[in-house]
């Protein structure tokens, strides 16, 4: 969720602004981020695996911010994990669970007060809690996207494409990613904190930013530790600064480090180093314009033209769906990929990480099981049939009143529709 101790040292060029600035502009919206924000008022319900409308209601309310304010909102979520990325999920994985364990026993000695932070601690956003965010944007003709894998670069590329004005997210990767503008902090009034990539050029002498090439900035981060490597003991960014000025290659860095006893990496360290370059500049992202899969950045021929290095890129930039074999593969021509599957992906019909199965919201998935408790306890298997092909996330369900629609082949083609094309044109609830 960002690098550590970067965002203290660009305190001197982030700007206090409301986004009345980008009134008529399209921005960014970290999907996942407004899910975590969001899930702190239902930790326990989604953790109990009880129904909620509350994180709707979060999205609700910040959509109708930006209505008031004029802005197009374009949401991106986060698609599947990459491999580059396991030893993070893992320990976040295993951090959540010891979360929950502690979260249940306090509730049940009866500390419920303590409870609910250990809860919030312990919340896993999914795919299922995205397709309730997607339904609500189908039907209100909002634009999203789904990206094949993380958000960050997704949206970074809509940037890149002009798609976008800029990014609201929590997440500092984004500027190692490309970002030009960074949105961050915004709260219920719309004021934020703005950080320009143009700016970096005026941060002070002990942290010069502006004065690093792309693949340096690569070289701080990864010395200082991130989502893909484990960083260097006793190395923060301030430290990681030093070291990447005076010695601009990682390889030079890497002997000067063995040569001391003051610092030292792990075995995977070097490794980890590689594939945080590549998971930087190339992951998978999905073309909303050409409706296929591509990535951040063109991949190098050397690159493509290694089989070694193919195989290492892989782990970056995640595995897709071949054409011919309908089956999940190292695919590395874009020709060979099933972009039909994808662009299902990119809509949220299909779930993310298997690829196949259909995407269906946590809450229509719970009513559904709920009737189906009661149709085996009464007998009403009929009534049940009926009642579950209901469209589950009405808004009715959520609000207390139910606003214009579009119908629903509008709805559901919006989110590969260019902000830009459609700037004449105000969504339902905008």
């Amino acid at each position: 969720m960002g690098i550590p101790g970067l965002l203290p040292q660009l305190k001197r060029i982030q700007k206090q602004v409301s986004l009345k600035k980008y009134m008529y502009q399209t921005l960014a919206i970290d999907g996942y981020a407004w899910l975590h924000r969001a899930s702190c008022a239902c930790a326990f319900e989604l953790v109990m695996n009880k129904p909620t409308n509350k994180y709707l209601q979060f999205f609700i309310k910040r959509l109708q911010l930006l209505k008031r304010l004029k802005i197009k909102p374009y949401i991106v979520f986060d698609g599947d994990s990459l491999f580059v990325k396991n030893h993070t999920e893992t320990r976040r994985r295993k951090k959540r669970l010891e979360n929950e364990m502690i979260a249940k026993k306090l509730w049940s000695a009866g500390n419920r007060y303590n409870a609910m932070e250990y809860f919030q601690k312990s919340v896993d956003i999914t795919p299922e809690m995205a397709k309730c965010i997607i339904d609500y944007c189908k039907l209100h003709s909002i634009p999203y996207i789904v990206a094949p894998f993380e958000a960050d670069p997704q949206m970074v590329y809509l940037e890149k494409m002009g798609l976008i004005q800029g990014i609201i997210s929590e997440d500092s990767d984004l500027l190692v990613f490309g970002c030009k503008t960074l949105i961050t902090k915004l709260n219920d009034q719309g004021k934020a904190l703005e950080i320009s990539k143009d700016d970096f050029s005026a941060l002070p002498e002990n942290f010069p930013l502006g004065e690093l090439s792309e693949q340096q900035f690569r070289n701080l981060v990864c010395l200082a530790g991130c989502d893909y490597t484990s960083g260097i003991w006793k190395v923060g960014v301030v430290t990681a600064m030093k070291i990447v000025k005076r010695y601009s290659e990682m390889k030079d860095i890497l002997i000067q480090i063995e040569r001391t006893e003051k610092l030292c990496f792990s075995k995977a360290f070097k490794q980890q180093v590689e594939f945080a370059n590549y998971a930087f500049q190339y992951q998978r992202v999905f073309c909303p314009l050409s409706n296929q899969i591509t990535t951040l950045n063109n991949i190098p021929k050397a690159v493509t033209n290694s089989h070694a290095e193919i195989i290492k890129i892989m782990k970056c930039i995640g595995s897709v769906v071949e054409r011919e074999s309908g089956v999940r593969k190292d695919v590395i021509n874009t020709k060979n990929i099933d972009h039909k599957v994808h662009e299902m992906i990119a809509k949220g019909e299909l779930h993310p990480v298997d690829m196949a199965s259909k995407l269906i919201n946590r809450e229509r998935k719970l009513k559904a099981r709920k009737l189906f408790k009661v149709g085996l306890l009464g007998g009403e298997s009929n009534s049940f049939n009926k009642k579950v092909e209901q469209p589950l996330v009405d808004t009715q369900d959520v609000l207390s009143e139910r606003e214009n629609s579009l119908d629903n082949k509008n709805a559901s083609s919006i989110y590969m529709t260019s902000p830009a094309a459609i700037s004449g044109t105000v969504p339902s609830i905008f």
